[in-house]
């Protein structure tokens, strides 16, 4: 749950690109509440050290930032504040000094050719008349003009060029503004997008403004979604029951929604109770509330449709708001959204995607795919990216607790202890009946893992030779061995060696006879 003062997004577990630490996670885009403020953190990673961090708009799980590191994040955005105020008040003081200094200036101006003529001429008037007549006439020596190079005599009798010391006020003058604006710089911010020549707003701005209006004056209930969970869109608080999901969210601000709104993310929201937050009408339409909110309440709505995904949240089976099929698990309903809002299609698989990412990462991952292993220092093991690899490091040899509870602090190391620790701490029921049958499992993923094998027949893993498919990889390997001759599997026993761990498992029970 994240903290009042830093409202937006957590991430758990997340990679640190500071630390390399696998923990509870900030994104580096997304824009967070602090102290009254906001700020994004790669935005001031740009401002302070000037450094673009790359590699920004794939996975959320590999662009994130721990709580330590932000703390030393804002720790040097304030040394930076605080040299710059105090170059402020040092440029300040020596402006005062110089300007103090010009005003005591004095200007001695050295008398010129035409003023000892003039003097001279003067003393001749008022001698004798015999003597001017025997006197030889001198002519006055050039005097050197030096009206255009003026000194001044400070304290310590040095002699200072005035010129070169109003040159260097200036300087200091050109300096203390470029230091204003500096401190006068807004903190870091997200950079405006540019407009478009014709001026015109685009859909995708239009849609978000329509979304951030729809959620803010309504009960439609924004959330996230993680394999059968549901979270909150505010705090990430965990649920399985959405009307606990509906109730939670009312205890937050809804206006909170435009601030914690992820960049270039479609929300999905629950449209099980829409209603009007500003006056009592009964609601139940999202094109009925946008009627209402402009011509009762005077609110902006602009003319696009299908701003978000719209789902009813119900505790069984799920329907699609727009053909009305029912699905058992929402992850079903999510991928059956795409056949309806599919509009990013990959050129060369033909998958089509909700949003431009997923098609972007789906192109990276599996048409230009580079083969990277990151194997683990410690037991070899290759790993897929390096998440996978510092995950496995954590939770296998330095016994990490990664996995939360989400009604408690208490952390394990795997999803089974944390199921075991919700029956015998909080009193939870963790039985998962599958509805078509009268299996009943204990763990959700078990129950959708039985589904999809079972029922679904969701075989992906085809043979090449005989094109009999598979649910898992590993079953598609040992039927492999069929086509290659290889028994690989042998009887402790009797030495007779199989196929596959199947056909020896069968055979064991022979001797349990």
């Amino acid at each position: 749950m994240s903290d009042n003062n830093n409202k937006g997004p957590i991430i758990n577990p997340a990679l640190c690109r500071c630390c390399h630490s696998i923990k509870k996670c900030r994104l580096l885009t997304a824009e967070y509440e602090f102290n009254g403020g906001k700020e994004v953190y790669s935005d001031m990673f740009m401002d302070i050290f000037g450094l673009v961090l790359p590699y920004l708009d794939g996975d959320s799980m590999d662009c994130c930032i721990c709580a330590t590191c932000v703390k030393r994040l804002r720790e040097a955005a304030d040394f930076r504040k605080q040299v710059l105020q105090s170059e402020q008040l040092f440029l300040d003081a020596r402006l005062k000094e110089d300007d103090k200094n010009a005003g005591m200036l004095e200007i001695k101006i050295e008398p010129t050719a035409d003023v000892v003529q003039s003097n001279m001429d003067t003393t001749d008037h008022h001698d004798d008349d015999s003597d001017m007549d025997t006197a030889v006439e001198e002519k006055p020596k050039p005097v050197r003009n030096n009206a255009a190079r003026t000194l001044k005599r400070t304290r310590n009798g040095q002699k200072l060029d005035m010129s070169r010391q109003l040159s260097t006020a200036s300087k200091i003058r050109r300096l203390h503004r470029k230091m204003e604006k500096l401190l006068k710089k807004e903190p870091p911010a997200k950079k405006p997008q540019p407009k478009k020549q014709n001026e015109v707003m685009d859909q995708n701005r239009m849609a978000l403004i329509n979304t951030v209006l729809i959620v803010t004056y309504s009960y439609a209930c924004p959330f996230f979604n993680r394999i059968s969970f549901y979270y909150c869109f505010y705090c990430k608080d965990q649920f399985t029951n959405p009307s606990e999901l509906r109730e939670h969210s009312l205890t937050h601000d809804s206006k909170l929604f435009e601030n914690s709104i992820q960049h270039n993310k479609i929300p999905i929201v629950d449209i099980t109770r829409i209603d009007c937050r500003l006056c009592e009408e009964k609601i139940d339409d999202i094109e009925t509330f946008k009627k209402h909110i402009t011509s009762k309440h005077q609110k902006v709505v602009y003319p696009v449709t299908n701003e978000f995904l719209k789902f009813k949240l119900t505790l069984n089976n799920l329907t699609c708001t727009e053909c009305s099929s029912v699905f058992q698990f929402f992850d079903s309903l999510k991928k059956h959204m795409i056949e309806h809002f599919g509009t990013h299609t990959c050129d060369e698989c033909g998958a089509r995607f909700i949003e431009l990412a997923l098609l972007r990462s789906h192109i990276r991952k599996k048409h230009h795919k580079v083969d990277a292993n990151y194997p683990c220092e410690i037991c070899g093991k290759n790993l897929k990216s390096k998440y996978s690899m510092g995950l496995h490091v954590a939770t296998v040899h330095e016994k990490k607790p990664t996995i939360n509870c989400y009604k408690c602090d208490a952390s394990f190391l795997s999803y089974a202890l944390r199921n075991r620790h919700l029956i015998e701490v909080h009193g939870d029921k963790r039985t998962f009946p599958c509805k078509l049958c009268d299996k009943v499992y204990n763990r959700r993923k078990t129950l959708m893992e039985h589904h999809r094998r079972s029922h679904l027949k969701v075989f992906n893993h085809q043979c090449e030779l005989c094109a009999q498919t598979f649910y898992l990889p590993s079953s598609l390997q040992e039927h492999m061995a069929i086509h290659k001759g290889e028994r690989n599997f042998k009887c402790e026993q009797c030495d007779k060696t199989y196929p596959g761990l199947k056909s020896l498992n069968c055979h064991m029970r022979s001797h349990k006879r």
